[in-house]
């Protein structure tokens, strides 16, 4: 009497099947790999955004030299309590954009620190 041995695979029964294995891990592998490609973009604006700080620093926004008026035409503005570089930026910014025009003022003030009575040289 002959015992009959069956080996997986043998008859192409486990050959499907692995294949479909291999599929499904492809597509979790690939599913993957968008969804951090995803949260490496998102968190590259984030980073590179403004991040709605009204005072940014230039070396992540740089000025550009139209936000720079020569020093012929500065003015001066005295500090009163509560003002800041963004509500003076509000204030006399004018036909510049506003963003541009307080990155102006942060450079020609050397910072973004203010304090009551103190001259602030206006672009």
């Amino acid at each position: 009497m002959a015992i009959a041995v069956v080996i997986p695979g043998q008859f192409g029964e486990s050959s499907a099947a692995s294949q479909i294995y291999a599929r499904r891990r492809l597509m979790a592998l690939l599913s993957l790999a968008a969804i951090v490609l995803v949260l490496l973009v998102g968190a590259g604006h984030v980073v590179a955004n403004r991040g709605g700080a009204p005072a940014s620093a230039s070396m992540i926004r740089p000025a550009s030299s139209a936000a720079v008026l020569p020093p012929a035409a500065a003015h001066l503005y005295v500090a009163q309590p509560g003002d800041t570089l963004w509500s003076i930026g509000q204030r006399f910014h004018g036909h510049m954009a506003l963003a541009d025009y307080v990155d102006a003022l942060v450079e020609a003030n050397g910072g973004t620190k203010i304090q009551v009575s103190q001259a602030i040289a206006l672009p």
